[in-house]
């Protein structure tokens, strides 16, 4: 999802790609055996400890977090190239929430109100680390192959209008402007 609406703005740079695939994989940092988790054991240990699995950092309390602290990062040590990254972190940050919201264990949005989500099964969800969770890792992975492949022929960004994500782009930094710890 995240490379046809990077695809649309323009915007198909490495370093937003790798902040998009670093955000898909931050909210796991509480789980030690995490993508993350393995290689930094330090950060995963004191999430998981201070925090527990999917409480804080699946929530919209750590997705403002997020966004702020990389925006001050790319303010302050980014140059112009990297002005975009804050925005691709936190969507990739986003889509790996949504992506959780149909898990049976859900997300918890409000944390730290206690209260998580929860699917009954009426509508589509799946356990973690069962069948139809690999089902649909390799369904989102042939959808990667295929935007890659529009990528490599330059017909990628063709399946979306480009003018929702510049909009989308600019009403974030006017938002940013009345947060004087970010400038």
């Amino acid at each position: 999802m995240g490379l046809p609406v990077m695809a649309s703005g323009g915007q198909v740079e490495p370093i937003n790609i790798g902040m998009l695939g670093l955000g898909s994989l931050l909210p796991d940092i509480d789980h030690p055996q995490s993508f993350l988790g393995q290689r930094n054991k330090l950060a995963s240990g004191l999430t998981n400890k201070t925090f527990g699995h999917r409480k804080a950092t699946h929530s919209l309390v750590a997705l403002v977090v997020v966004f702020w602290l990389m925006n001050v990062l790319a303010t302050n040590y980014l140059t112009s190239r990297g002005i975009y990254t804050p925005f691709w972190l936190t969507f990739g940050y986003l889509c790996h929430l949504i992506e959780d919201s149909f898990s049976q264990e859900g997300v918890n949005w409000l944390w730290p109100k206690k209260r998580k989500t929860k699917h009954s099964g009426k509508f589509f969800s799946y356990k973690t680390g069962s069948l139809a969770e690999y089902l649909v890792f390799g369904l989102m992975i042939c959808l990667l192959l295929i935007e890659l492949r529009l990528i490599w022929i330059d017909q990628l960004d063709d399946l979306l209008d480009g003018k929702y994500l510049l909009a989308l782009q600019t009403w974030l930094f006017k938002v940013i402007k009345f947060f004087p710890l970010v400038a």
